[in-house]
């Protein structure tokens, strides 16, 4: 039997390993000692749960391929993956009245899953989704997963599951969200540094974007608003997501520690993050008078303000590159 990692054969001798789960015990021990995972496993070209090996007869087999992958790896194959599942909940509920035990026992155990994935994410991408509302407006993901976890075992009627679906199209947003930004991590740095670079020089364009949300609030297209500003704070999470990828790919240049007058890089993120969050609760309260003033004044000066550091960031990292 040859074994594989990555399409690498290993040089292995079977002396020691008497199962199937003798050898996947060997590779999760050498995967997590290097902080990876194993993304999948295929026996003679079939893939298998490695929580199944158990009954691969070991005599048949005649090659094992492991794929490892990084954390990120990882949680993009496992958005990916959510993503589905959240759009087969949706299909096979609607129009529903209520569930199976099964159906119900089933959707329990999904749910957990789901919010496993999530969080996976908000540890890898350091979010606080407390601050986040798919929306705009409405409940942020942790009162959503919350509300979910409550309510999956009580669709007993056609009004449970509506709620139970409004729910979940919300948080779909998200995960779109969270694919997006994985998508940006997996990006090469000078992909990543090209980012920061349209950023830097689009952020009027940006500015005029926050502007027109709180126009449209204001001439009660509130609808309109909420999608504009959706599409907003996903383009600055863009960016947040690459200068996050950048810190990590140069941490020798300690771009968080970057000073703009009296505060460093990383002051100066929380303060924008904190910003946003402040519009989005001002939202949800419908004090438009909260959120206007923040979108009409604070949040233009912050993002003015953002370009001196993106603009030292590129200058960093360009002189690396030379």
């Amino acid at each position: 039997m040859e074994i594989f990692v990555n399409n690498h054969k290993l040089d292995v001798n079977l002396e020691t390993e008497k199962t199937i789960g003798d050898i996947v015990k060997g590779v999760n021990h050498w995967v997590e000692a290097n902080h990876k995972y194993v993304v999948s496993c295929f026996v003679d070209g079939v893939d298998y749960d490695l929580e199944k090996m158990e009954e691969v007869d070991f005599v048949k087999i005649q090659r094992i391929d492991f794929i490892i992958g990084e954390e990120l790896d990882v949680l993009v194959s496992g958005l990916e993956e959510l993503d589905r599942y959240v759009d087969t909940i949706g299909s096979t509920l609607i129009g529903r009245d209520s569930l199976t035990e099964k159906e119900s026992n089933d959707l329990s155990e999904g749910i957990i899953w789901v919010d496993s994935i999530i969080t996976s994410a908000k540890k890898l991408l350091k979010l606080n989704l407390d601050s986040i509302r798919p929306m705009g407006k409405g409940k942020n993901v942790q009162e959503i997963l919350e509300h979910l976890h409550k309510t999956v075992s009580h669709l007993e009627s056609v009004e449970a599951i509506d709620v139970f679906l409004e729910d979940l199209r919300d948080l779909k947003l998200f995960i779109l969200d969270l694919r997006n930004r994985t998508a940006i991590l997996d990006l090469d740095n000078d992909k990543l540094l090209e980012i920061v670079k349209q950023y830097s020089e689009n952020l009027d364009s940006i500015k005029n974007e926050f502007v027109k949300i709180n126009e449209s609030f204001q001439s009660g297209k509130d609808q309109i608003a909420s999608s504009i500003l959706t599409e907003s704070i996903g383009k600055m999470n863009t960016l947040l997501t690459a200068l996050i990828s950048l810190r990590n790919s140069y941490p020798k240049l300690e771009l968080e520690k970057i000073v703009v007058g009296e505060s460093d890089l990383a002051s100066y993120n929380q303060s924008l993050n904190e910003c946003l969050s402040q519009i989005a609760m001002g939202l949800e309260r419908n004090d438009l008078v909260e959120a206007g003033d923040l979108i009409e004044y604070e949040l233009p000066e912050l993002l003015d303000g953002l370009k001196p550091y993106l603009d030292k960031i590129i200058e960093k990292l360009e002189a690396v590159a030379i």
